[in-house]
Order: structure tokens, then sequence, then C-alpha cells
């Protein structure tokens, strides 16, 4: 009896094992822009790019004419903390919506709106009320939509693309 437990234990934790070596290449694809990641918060659903370097991460919504409103870009950082946002090369208003490392929102800044013609160093900068480990940047009014706030959870998921197309 006790030979068998000692096989279904083992073969347990090789399954435990492989499932987690499974789960790498998802934790690494959150370091490239150009992923993607299926945000749920409360009952609404986003598609959103993942930015999680610095060059993606300044390059972020620059230089597009908009986005979709089920669509955003998430910047990911190593570490929490009062990572600023400015609005460089923006041409359409967004929302903020800022996360922590345990994947709750700790804040929401509302409808930011470019600064075509100002000087780079003069440009408004967005801080998070508390250290940010995610921030995610939507089309300026979606927050409104969501009928969820600070201290809701957000769900990150890999975005599966649907193959009946």
């Amino acid at each position: 009896m006790d030979s068998l437990f000692f096989k279904f234990s083992f073969v347990l934790i090789g399954i435990l094992l492989v499932a987690a070596v499974a789960s790498i290449p998802y934790l690494k694809s959150l370091d490239t822009i150009g992923s993607k990641v299926e945000i749920k918060i409360g009952d609404q659903l986003i598609n959103a790019e993942v930015a999680s370097n610095a060059i993606t991460r300044a390059q972020g919504l620059s230089g597009r004419g908009s986005i979709g409103v089920n669509e955003g870009m998430l910047f990911v950082f190593d570490k929490p903390g009062k990572h600023s946002f400015w609005m460089k090369g923006m041409k359409f208003p967004i929302d903020i919506v800022w996360i922590d490392e345990k994947d709750v929102i700790i804040g929401i800044t509302k409808n930011v709106e470019p600064q075509p013609g100002i000087v780079q160093n003069l440009l408004k900068a967005y801080y998070p009320p508390a250290p940010a480990k995610r921030v995610l940047e939507l089309k300026a009014g979606r927050t409104g939509l969501f009928r969820a706030g600070v201290g809701d959870v957000v769900r990150i998921r890999p975005f599966v693309q649907n193959s009946q197309q």
C-alpha cells in the first residue's frame, strides 16, 4: 500500500511540475509588445496589447489615430512603483487604470487629453495613487462603462484568437 502511495505522489508531483513549466511561455509572452491579453474588469472584456520593456512602454499608444472601445494597452513593470505616464505623441484622449501587484485597481485617471504642441519637458506627468505593477490605457470614457472601480480585481489571461472567422 505504501508503495502505491509513493508512486501516486511521484506521478502527481510530476504532473504539477509539467503544468508549471508549461505556464512559462505565457509569463514570458508579457515581455514584448504585440503580444495580447484579454482583460476582464467587472463584466467587461478588453483586448490589450502588452508593453513590458522600456522601449515599448515609452512608445505606448503614441502616434496612433485611435483605438477601439474594447481595446487597450497593458503596461507591465518588473516591480510596483510610482511609474509616470505622459501624453507624448498622443492623438486621442485616454483613461488610465492603475493596477497593483495583486491585480487590484488602485486608481483611475479619466479623460487624459493629448497635449499637442507642448515641448516634451513641459508635458504633464500622471502618477498612480500608490505603487502600480501594471497600467492599462483605454479609450477615454471606457472606464465609465465598467461599473467597477478602486478595489476591484482585474483578471488577465492570454488572448486566444477565434479561428472561426
